[in-house]
């Protein structure tokens, strides 16, 4: 296939939609073709909607139908994406016939191996059967209390990075035997915020410590890290003017030079207040490029917007023909989720 420039920026987009099927004449089907789209995000929940069942998954046989709808409009094959953590943030939930899943922080409590190998079994099993490839998953933030957001939702193993970076590779390793990416999240660490970066600017400065790196440094230096999400938390002991997600001292400096990480970087969705209370769509993908992220989870969730995905591809488009981005820069995003693709038997 000779890629237009959309269909090179699309390869950078995994993108969210509405519905539970997908017929050749929908919207998502369309951005997959047109596009060349890297891959697309499921979530239970259509948030301006309200309730269980209203986005893209009613049950196992319908979500297996459905992304094997999906993939069938790609040519290059696509990264099919759900959070799947374990107890509050689980997308494949007992009301759709799934398994119950404990939290992660629950799994941490228990603190035994042999569990944690059974608790990634039975998701890596739900999200084979669901042609699902890319878990959102492992948390490998520390638990700084149930005062903190991540730790209110019982989201933190543990506060002892030992113990995170112990059962987090279990966890990845038992998903890889399936081939299914894990992506650890959220670099640098964002454990210690009290703020929620849906809701506007985080600030983490004062309660960030080095040791929220090391399930990351760690994870990475015995090579079970394919793939990491940055947060939009705002750290002055790293970066005096932006957020992680668009802060090249963070992702490209630290995470990428000083840490070694070579795999693929990804950000939290960008339509997060933190990041678009204050940025605009083109300015946002301007820094974020620049800062090394890779791919771009536009979930289009927490504001629906019809033209969200042809918006973003236009835009990053305009960045590379105002020569704003060379399109070298994409070539280098795009080898590394190639590179990640072929590792898992995704890449058509």
């Amino acid at each position: 296939m000779s890629h237009s420039l959309n269909q090179l920026v699309g390869q950078l987009i995994i993108a969210g939609f509405r519905g539970t099927e997908a017929n050749y004449n929908s919207d998502i089907a369309r951005y997959i073709h047109d596009f060349n789209l890297g891959g697309i995000i499921l979530y239970d929940e259509d948030i301006e909607i309200g309730g269980r069942g209203t986005r893209n998954i009613s049950s196992q046989d319908q979500i297996w139908e459905l992304t094997q709808q999906l993939q069938s409009y790609s040519d290059d094959g696509l990264l099919v994406a759900i959070d799947q953590e374990g107890g509050s943030v689980t997308r494949l939930k007992p009301d759709y016939g799934f398994p119950k899943l404990h939290s992660w922080h629950h799994i941490g409590i228990l603190d035994n191996l042999l569990i944690t190998e059974q608790f990634a079994l039975s998701i890596s099993d739900t999200l084979k059967i669901c042609g699902i490839n890319l878990n959102l998953a492992p948390v490998l933030d520390l638990n700084y209390g149930a005062k903190t957001i991540i730790g209110k939702s019982k989201r933190a193993l543990s506060e002892d990075p030992k113990k995170v970076i112990e059962h987090a590779r279990i966890f990845i390793n038992v998903l890889k035997k399936n081939n299914i990416i894990s992506c650890g999240k959220h670099f640098p660490g964002q454990g210690s915020a009290f703020g929620d970066t849906h809701e506007g600017i985080t600030d983490i400065s004062k309660t960030w410590n080095i040791a929220d790196l090391q399930p990351y440094s760690e994870l990475n230096q015995s090579g079970d890290l394919d793939m990491v999400m940055v947060a939009h938390v705002f750290n002055k002991k790293m970066d005096h003017k932006f957020p992680a997600s668009l802060s090249k001292d963070i992702i490209n400096n630290v995470f990428r030079k000083n840490l070694g990480f070579r795999g693929v970087v990804m950000c939290d969705d960008p339509s997060m207040k933190a990041i678009s209370d204050n940025y605009n769509l083109e300015q946002t993908f301007e820094l974020m490029l620049n800062a090394g992220i890779d791919l771009f989870c536009l979930g289009n969730n927490l504001r629906y917007d019809k033209n969200y995905i042809s918006k973003s591809v236009l835009a990053l488009s305009n960045l590379v023909e105002t020569n704003k981005i060379s399109e070298n820069r994409i070539y280098e995003s795009i080898y590394r989720v190639n590179v990640l693709k072929d590792k898992f038997n995704i890449n058509k």
